[in-house]
Formats: structure tokens, sequence, C-alpha cells
């Protein structure tokens, strides 16, 4: 049964005559992936052609006398000089696999999966018949115990998951909001490690962080907090030791630059890094070495300054 309705399917659905089994069909869509509302529209027109109980008449014709007739070929197949054809309602079709003698004998017709065979072609997939009834059954099923979880009804299952996702996402802030609190007092501690060089001050220091932007703000807050300063960070990000340095401007004339710092330091840890004369990073491979750099801060800040 081919399904035409231009104003939806462009060219329309044809049968794949390679995925037509008892219970499961394949339908190639020629165009872009189909939206939930357009599967639904097939299912619907599929379902009501099905529940006309439109008879299926067979005749044998010559093919030329077929296609006269407007009888359809949709497998690529090639077919003898005689030909079984298939009608039902308007549609007329050639041979192609299983056939009923009634379309209600089809039952109910239900979409499965989409996906992409060739370029502006794609295979919906179905299931017809006791298939459908277990798929029904199967998504009931599921939608009994996902309401038993949340204990409640499968009719309000829909705004039991909106309020779960609510209460997820306040929870996910008020964890955010707490792990910044205790980076914060954390930071706060490490202040306290800052050591004196010439009448600025010489922070570094390893932090628990998950990402090289957290980083870099940690490496940030150090610096305003302690003014005059030089500031290098560092943590085990991915696996892989980062490092992180910031220098305030008064002190990049007296010889500290952030990117040679940072680039001299890496190589303990078996890295390379740079970048401008205020702000740069550094990666490295072994993170076991991460504390040995960082001590080498202050000596190269010693040895640097003008």
């Amino acid at each position: 049964m081919c399904i035409r309705d231009s104003r939806n399917f462009g060219a329309g659905l044809i049968p794949d005559g390679a995925q037509v089994r008892a219970q499961a069909w394949g339908l190639r869509d020629i165009g872009d992936a189909a939206t939930r509302a357009e599967k639904e529209r097939v299912e619907d027109l599929v379902n009501a052609r099905i529940v006309e109980n439109n008879a299926v008449q067979t005749e044998v014709l010559p093919i030329a006398e077929a296609k006269a007739a407007g009888a359809m070929a949709f497998f690529g197949e090639k077919y003898a000089d005689t030909v079984r054809v298939l009608s039902m309602a308007e549609s007329k079709e050639l041979c192609g696999g299983t056939h009923v003698d009634s379309t209600a004998e089809i039952g109910s017709f239900r979409i499965v999966s989409e996906s992409s065979v060739a370029a502006g072609i794609r295979r919906i997939e179905a299931v017809t018949g006791r298939g459908a009834e277990e798929l029904i059954e199967e998504r009931m099923a599921l939608l009994d115990r996902s309401a038993a979880r949340l204990h409640t009804k499968p009719a309000d299952l829909e705004g039991a998951l909106a309020q779960l996702q609510a209460e997820n996402q306040q929870l996910q802030k008020e964890l955010a909001q707490l792990r910044q609190k205790l980076a914060q007092q954390e930071t706060q501690s490490l202040l306290n490690q800052a050591v004196q060089v010439d009448g600025f001050s010489v922070l570094s220091t390893p932090v628990n962080v998950t990402d090289v932007e957290t980083l870099r703000q940690m490496s940030d807050w150090f610096r305003d907090r302690l003014g005059s300063s030089v500031v290098v960070v560092g943590s085990v990000i991915n696996e892989k030791p980062m490092l992180i340095a910031a220098v305030t401007p008064d002190l990049i004339n007296r010889g500290m630059h952030a990117g040679n710092l940072v680039r001299d330091i890496a190589k303990i840890i078996g890295g390379s890094g740079g970048g401008r004369p205020n702000m740069a990073q550094a990666g490295g491979k072994d993170s076991d070495k991460l504390p040995a750099a960082l001590a080498q801060v202050s000596g190269w800040v010693k040895q640097n300054l003008k």
C-alpha cells in the first residue's frame, strides 16, 4: 500500500521490498528526517486506511497493461511479461511480497524507527498486527513501571518528571553554590602560603579543579587579592598536569613574565607552554612532578627579578 500526501511528505512514502515481513514494514521516505508530528501523521494515514477494511483484489495482467492501468512497482525488481496486480481502494500495485485479503487483517500500524539509507532517502520501519500489539504492550508496561518508580499515576507521569527535573536543577544549582563557597574558603587559606620577595607576593600552589577555565579564574582571584604579585597555580586535569601563571602589570618591567615562567617550569612536568607577560598557561605529561614544578617558582622569580 503506497502512502501519498504531498502536503506533508513530498513525493510520498513507498514500501521497501527488502524490509517487508509478516509483522514489520519498511517505508522509504524521500526527503529530510521526519518530525514526530509527521510520523504520527503517517501512522494516522495508514491506520485510517486499515480500518476501512478495503478488500484486496488480485488479478494477473500483461505488464504493459498493468502499468497502463496505473499499477506501481516499488522494489526495482525485474518483472516477467505477465504480472500479479493487487488493488485496494485507489491503490494499485504490482505484487511485491506478503499480502492479505483485506486491509483490516493488517491490524494496527506503529512506527518504531527511522534511518538514512541514501542521500535524500530515509527508511521508516514499522510493525503491524501482533508486532504492533506487542509494541504497545511493552510501552504501556514501561509507562506503568516508570510511574510506579515515581510514585504517581501513569496519567500524571509527565508532570512528575517535570517536577523531578526542576528539583534536580535546583539541587545542581545549590551544589554549585556550595562548591564555590568551599573553593573560596580553600583559596582564602591558600593566600596565607604566599611569600614576600622584594616587596611583592609570590604564590605557587596546587589546587583541585576539573577544568582549565576554573584554574584560570583561581589565578585571577589570587592575583586580585594579593595585589602586586606573581601567582602560579597547578592542577591535574583529565589526567594531565596544567599550570597557569598570572603577573600584575607593575612587575612586568621588573623582569616578571608569565609566559617565560611557565615555559621554564613546564619542562619539569615534561611539557611546554607560554603566553603573555601577564597571563600564560602550560601543560605537561608527568603529573607526579607537578609539586616539584611549583616549588621552582620562587627561585625563578628571584633569579629573573630586575
